[in-house]
């Protein structure tokens, strides 16, 4: 077992062997390090779990870390392009295998494949996660709107939507407001990083609506606030914000302690925005970042919504029985 979990950063899908039977005790410590990991690497999503039954909650650790694992080789592992693709290749073989009940010796991949397994997460939203990360290391710049829009489902949308497996909300229409709110919170980071990442060499904004808005590649490299800028920034923080709004429908799908988990998430995510509306749109000058106290507030509100969501949905476990007796 690996007790630091910096790890995942060095150690490889290549280097990783399948396994034999994985007992209770090293299933426990695999959730426990994926845990680690979701406490360090996502407060405001770890805040928002508690709620969450404690089997929920460590799949949703187990989700996290799987998924920050398979996004990190597009950002923070330092290796060729084409040995980032045969790692890709690997990872995809881990999966596949995963779902067909074959253990790895790796706590993410012991825990997230105990998670794939008990809630029946189809493997095409992983395959299409993995994709997304490969479409990622190869990206340059985006070229069109259609084009960002694949990109977000697949390296963001598939995450809600395996977690909205976890919760067995697994209704079409539920997927699609929560492959919004994928769309809609990908697109926030996108936003609040276009300085690191244009540092990186990667430009997410599409060149469709940079071309719209009259914005050149001299306008980055000068990191330009003027008003062509500023308004191109507002229309992509409205597209964010209709996302955002068409995701609040599916909520209500879910069970209460589910709702209350995405509301806070989806609430601190779409509070950037109105950071990046007070600092007049200058996304270059620093990193926008939401408050403590605006989270705890954001908590606060949802958690009077939880209470009333709760109360409703156990009484219509009650009228429900009710009504077929009749």
């Amino acid at each position: 077992m690996f007790n630091d979990y910096a790890l995942h950063l060095t150690v490889l899908p290549t280097d990783i062997d399948a396994s034999p039977e994985i007992d209770q005790k090293t299933l426990s410590e695999s959730y426990d390090y994926c845990m680690d990991l979701f406490k360090l690497h996502a407060k405001s999503f770890y805040f928002a779990s508690r709620y969450l039954e404690e089997h929920e909650r460590k799949s949703m650790a187990a989700l996290y870390a799987f998924c920050r694992l398979a996004d990190d080789f597009a950002d923070e592992i330092d290796i060729p392009k084409d040995r980032l693709e045969v790692e890709l290749d690997r990872l995809l073989e881990i999966t596949e295998k995963l779902a067909t009940g074959v253990n790895f010796n790796h706590p993410i991949f012991i825990a997230f494949g105990d998670t794939m397994r008990k809630y029946s997460i189809p493997l095409r939203y992983v395959q299409e996660l993995i994709e997304g990360v490969r479409m990622d290391i190869n990206l340059i710049e985006v070229r069109t709107t259609e084009e960002l829009d694949k990109y977000c489902y697949h390296v963001a949308s598939t995450v809600g939507i395996m977690m909205c497996h976890v919760w067995g909300a697994d209704n079409p229409d539920t997927l699609e407001r929560a492959a919004d709110l994928g769309r809609a919170m990908q697109l926030t980071n996108i936003l609040r990083d276009v300085a690191e990442d244009f540092e990186n060499g990667r430009i997410y904004i599409p060149l469709e609506t940079r071309s719209e808005f009259r914005i050149g590649i001299d306008d980055f490299k000068n990191r330009s606030t003027s008003p062509n800028f500023k308004w191109m920034i507002r229309s992509l923080i409205s597209r964010a914000d209709s996302l955002y709004a068409k995701a609040e429908i599916g909520i209500a799908d879910l069970p209460p302690r589910a709702q209350f988990t995405v509301k806070v998430a989806s609430r601190v995510y779409g509070e950037i925005m109105n950071v990046i509306k007070d600092m007049d749109y200058d996304v270059w000058s620093r990193r926008a970042v939401v408050p403590k106290w605006k989270k705890l507030w954001i908590a606060f509100k949802a958690r009077g919504e939880y209470k009333k969501e709760l109360k409703d949905y156990a009484h219509n476990l009650v009228e429900e029985p009710l009504v077929a007796a009749t």
